[in-house]
């Protein structure tokens, strides 16, 4: 029979995604068969399956950590924002509709349980165990009837929960007992209790962890140290940082939209040692000092546009092109920088044309379909277009609404040859003819060590020495050698023993 174990967090961001991965990777370090599962999610981050349904990063990063593939049951339901109280729902990697927040009622939660344990029973027929999520706070008193992430989820299969808390947000104990008071009768579930992000010294803290196991009767599991070094991906977007370099040889701005989704593209920017990865607010006076501006994926194209405008990053984003600056465009970011976005249906917003950035000769229109491909590709063989960012095979995903034409005086960049398993011969991205703004559909193209070190490469331009031998981080090495790591410090911080009886493993 099919072993589950939960985590459940005393607020959000206090690690439960991070104590996830890092279980899936013990488990399947010790040779199990297991899978992450996350069953209710509300996030800007996605990923797409290799049978292009659409789930949340985090659960990707955890499938990686087992190595299995991710799919649709191991997220059944995932909510992204798009502002003005409206969301769009995604079932089992397809969207549902866009809806309103008082969309959860009885009938519809009922409906969500019965899928919900579908997936887990979909899961139990490969996996021997299965480490499941939860979101937010279990104790979130208002939604605490149609909560599809926590304690309903939960006594699906009476699953023991672990309760994870910050203690580097401060308040940590009234954080756990007023979660565990909160909970009344559903506190049964909960077998013990992880406190993370502890940058001090141990024995100062065992008064705390004494007090607490009086107070619930529930014991700690261990105390997790605040881990600086370890570079996997936030899902949250409130987490996104600068990346500051005083020896980065290329600087890179991405400009920080109100929706600002798949922020995981420019993780591995951050992670290079010749580079200084920024976001740029608002009130930002001048772009001239980047070598290159990003502006990234949207959940709501045509309002983050309106935002640039109001703003005024769209002049300075202008007038950095026109003084040199290589201005990039990924998913969203890259239908803002044509001339028009047209909106027949009103699909992203209140109108049903706004102009763009007229850095790139394209035009987009919306319609109610979306793409979402894992994907493919080779740089276009294009003898107008000398720039040569590599001709090994690019591997990245699609997720977006609307198709873009190319005009006079744009030239395609990528040919996608695969998507979604399927071979194909596809026009993707645009690069202007002077080469010096870009844009592509393609999430994840920054993952690709033989681009980066080519886009770096063009970037340098006269900056480093000897730029062929530009030394790059191996991505995919790194990730697995900082999920490695996490795994390692969660068996020495925590009983470990102690919470393979919970689960019930030797």
């Amino acid at each position: 029979m099919t072993k589950t174990i939960m985590f459940q967090g005393t607020a959000s961001n206090v690690g439960k995604s991070m104590m996830a991965a890092a279980l899936c990777r013990i488990l399947y370090q010790e040779g199990y068969q297991v899978a992450p599962f996350k069953s209710w999610n509300m996030a800007l981050n996605s990923y797409v399956t290799k049978n292009g349904g659409e789930v949340g990063r985090a659960q990707a990063l955890q499938a990686e950590a087992c190595n299995t593939e991710v799919t649709v049951n191991m997220q059944p339901f995932l909510i992204k924002p798009k502002g003005k109280g409206k969301s769009q729902v995604i079932v089992k990697g397809n969207p549902l509709g866009d809806f309103t927040d008082n969309y959860q009622n009885k009938e519809y939660v009922q409906w969500a349980l019965r899928i919900i344990k579908e997936s887990l029973n979909e899961l139990f027929l490969n996996y021997e165990v299965v480490v499941m999520e939860g979101a937010g706070s279990p104790a979130e008193i208002n939604i605490k009837d149609r909560d599809l992430a926590n304690m309903k989820v939960a006594e699906l299969f009476k699953t023991p929960v672990i309760l994870v808390a910050d203690i580097d947000k401060g308040g940590v104990f009234a954080s756990i007992v007023g979660t565990l008071e909160l909970l009344g009768d559903k506190k049964d579930l909960i077998e013990a209790i992880i406190i993370n992000k502890f940058r001090g010294s141990r024995e100062s803290l065992q008064s705390g962890l004494k007090f607490i196991e009086n107070k619930t009767g529930i014991p700690v599991l261990g105390v997790m140290p605040y881990l600086k070094n370890i570079s996997l991906p936030e899902e949250d977007s409130v987490m996104i940082k600068d990346h500051k370099n005083q020896k980065a040889e290329i600087k890179i701005g991405v400009i920080k939209l109100p929706h600002l989704s798949n922020f995981t593209d420019f993780d591995v920017l951050g992670m290079e040692p010749l580079l200084e990865l920024n976001y740029i607010e608002s009130d930002q006076n001048n772009l001239d000092n980047y070598d290159a501006v990003i502006l990234p994926g949207t959940k709501n194209t045509t309002e983050d546009l309106l935002y640039i405008k109001e703003k005024g990053l769209d002049n300075k984003i202008i007038e950095a092109a026109e003084k040199g600056v290589e201005i990039i465009g990924i998913c969203g970011g890259y239908q803002m920088l044509g001339n028009n976005l047209i909106d027949p249906e009103r699909t992203e917003g209140s109108l049903k044309v706004i102009e763009g950035l007229s850095l790139l000769d394209i035009e987009t229109e919306f319609s109610a379909g979306k793409e979402t491909h894992q994907i493919e590709a080779l740089t276009h063989n294009n003898l107008e277009l000398s720039i040569d960012f590599s001709k090994e095979v690019i591997e990245g995903y699609e997720i977006h609404m609307g198709k873009t034409e190319l005009k006079e005086n744009a030239l395609p960049l990528f040919k996608i040859i695969s998507r979604s398993d399927q071979e194909c011969l596809i026009n993707d991205g645009a690069i202007s003819k002077d080469q010096k703004v870009w844009g592509t559909y393609i999430h994840g193209i920054f993952d690709n060590d033989i681009f980066r070190k080519k886009f770096m490469n063009k970037l340098s331009q006269n900056k480093i020495k000897k730029r062929d031998q530009i030394d790059l981080i191996n991505f995919k090495e790194k990730r697995s050698g900082s999920l490695d790591q996490l795994a390692e410090e969660v068996k020495q911080n925590l009983n470990m023993d102690l919470l393979y009886k919970i689960i019930g493993l030797n």
